[in-house]
């Protein structure tokens, strides 16, 4: 290959070479971000997954308290519903002994009841029916409440009453009543109930709520019934500002599913609500959790899996800046590469112009000469066209040499070289010193005629150059010119070019020098070869 074509494909990578480092930056940075996005979305996706899980976890337990409490009251109300029953059958409360012993029965068997009693509409207790664990005979602000509020209603719906302290031990009760009426359809009093509230909280006590979970019980109208935590101080409270039962009330009291809700900031935070009614009575459930407790299992893992992402990542991370110093290492002893490999083609090209060109006239060499001689006499002999050789010498060089010294010879020389050179009409030919003060024109496609005036015209160039030189006839620098020309045919030679213009050159020498010696053949339009001798 060519040193410009060597030069040309180096431009062309180098415009056409991918950038490596860019595409190792973009690759690693992907694959960085994908995996940081994997994390992310891996580890929102658990934290949707984790609320949902505890979301209707809550939803069933306060759907399972609500059962608990509902069974609970459905027992009550069931006992209250067959004494009113039973005390529609008897002759206006005549016969009480039955019915006394019913009412121990019931109580005996239903641990839920605190106690059972009957009042008349004065609120009186009715003298036998009453179990043991009964309220005092006088009527209190418990029995006042349920006797107006049935007074008021006709219908023998249940009433649920605000919770209360039992008297004597004190504990809490939640009072149930329903009315009786008489067969005259007047009000004749009530069956009264009243429940251990502490027995409601069997079944929360069973239940994993964690540290700060919160469950309540409350009435529509407020009042808390039981909690959890337990405190007995809270029960009773007003529950209606509570974020629980002002969402339950939002929501119209419709039991459904938990809903998700920020809670107070000095909760901790958002809080998880989930609350429902219980199914048949004027009562609401309700449990909280702290959302951090929820995710308190998500956390451990999002940090584990965060952590482990993170490690692989700064490996990732070591890598690519490891591979990005390779690559780049890489580029910079590429391109120090191809710098050296260009510079390495440009000094091999100016090499070879100086193989090729003689150093003090700049004008083409000896070896420059046969190789274009050999090609241009090959592609002769191809075409059949004609090849001429113009050979000259300065005339008496040595003396001239001996007189003004060999720098003066020297400039002699270049100055002949500029006159061989300037006389070539065309690009295809060409001037070269073969050595010493001899030089050469090689003339393609060039007739003898044609070869004898490009010798004419160097040697008339030569002489007016007016270079002083005493040696010659005419006391300046002269030169002799030697022309040959042939149609190189299978068999010739290119040294038979050379010979033949040799010969006439020094016959140009040894006849008086500043002269033109030609000897060849010029194929005529007749097909006969012209022999021609000049003497100038």
């Amino acid at each position: 290959m060519k040193p410009a074509q060597i030069l040309a494909s180096l431009s062309q990578l180098d415009h056409q070479k991918r950038p490596v480092t860019l595409v190792a930056i973009v690759f690693f940075s992907l694959v960085c971000l994908s995996l940081g996005g994997m994390q992310g979305w891996s580890v929102y996706k658990a934290r949707k997954v984790q609320l949902q899980a505890a979301t209707l976890s809550a939803a069933n337990i306060t759907q399972a308290l609500g059962d608990h409490v509902g069974h609970g009251l459905d027992l009550a109300d069931g006992i209250l519903s067959d004494l009113v029953e039973r005390m529609h059958l008897q002759a206006e409360l005549s016969d009480t002994e039955s019915l006394t012993r019913y009412l121990a029965e019931r109580t005996r068997r239903a641990p839920l009841l605190q106690a059972l009693a009957l009042y008349d509409a004065k609120g009186a207790l009715v003298p036998g029916l009453a179990n043991p664990g009964s309220a005092n005979p006088d009527a209190t602000e418990i029995v006042r409440e349920h006797l107006a509020h049935h007074g008021a209603m006709a219908d023998d719906a249940l009433f649920i009453g605000a919770p209360a302290r039992a008297p004597g031990n004190g504990a809490w009760i939640l009072p149930l009543s329903r009315r009786l009426t008489l067969r005259d359809g007047s009000f004749g009093g009530m069956a009264m109930a009243t429940i251990r509230i502490a027995s409601l909280r069997d079944f929360p006590g069973q239940v994993d709520i964690g540290a700060r979970g919160n469950m309540l019980v409350a009435l529509e109208s407020g009042p808390m019934v039981l909690s959890r935590p337990q405190n007995d101080l809270d029960v009773g409270k007003d529950m209606r500002a509570n974020p629980a039962f002002v969402l339950w009330r939002q929501q119209k009291g419709e039991p459904g599913d938990a809903i998700l809700s920020v809670g107070a900031a000095a909760q901790g935070g958002d809080i998880m609500y989930s609350y429902r009614r219980v199914a048949g009575y004027p009562l609401m459930v309700a449990l909280s959790r702290p959302t951090d407790d929820v995710l308190a299992s998500w956390w451990d893992s999002a940090y584990l899996s965060t952590a482990g992402v993170s490690l692989l990542l700064l490996i990732q991370l070591w890598l690519g800046i490891r591979l990005y110093g390779q690559i780049a290492l890489r580029d910079r002893l590429e391109k120090d590469r191809r710098s050296l490999q260009k510079l390495l083609v440009k000094k091999s090209r100016s090499l070879r112009r100086q193989a090729f060109k003689d150093a003090l006239t700049g004008i083409a060499n000896r070896r420059q000469f046969d190789v274009r001689l050999n090609w241009e006499f090959n592609r002769a002999l191809d075409e059949g066209a004609p090849l001429a050789l113009v050979m000259l010498d300065v005339d008496h060089f040595k003396k001239y040499n001996d007189r003004y010294g060999h720098p003066a010879g020297d400039e002699c020389l270049k100055a002949v070289a500029g006159c061989v050179s300037g006389g070539r009409r065309r690009s295809d030919d060409m001037a070269a010193r073969l050595g010493g003060e001899e030089f050469a024109i090689l003339l393609p496609n060039t007739g003898l005629r044609g070869a004898i005036a490009v010798a004419e015209a160097i040697r008339k160039r030569v002489a007016t150059h007016q270079m002083t030189h005493v040696a010659g006839s005419s006391h300046c620098v002269t030169v002799s010119c030697g022309v040959h020309a042939l149609v190189p045919v299978e068999g010739m030679t290119a040294a038979e070019l050379v010979d033949a213009a040799d010969r006439a050159l020094y016959l140009a020498k040894t006849s008086g020098r500043n002269r033109i010696r030609a000897e060849g053949t010029i194929p005529p339009a007749g097909g006969k070869r012209l022999s021609l001798v000049v003497n100038k």
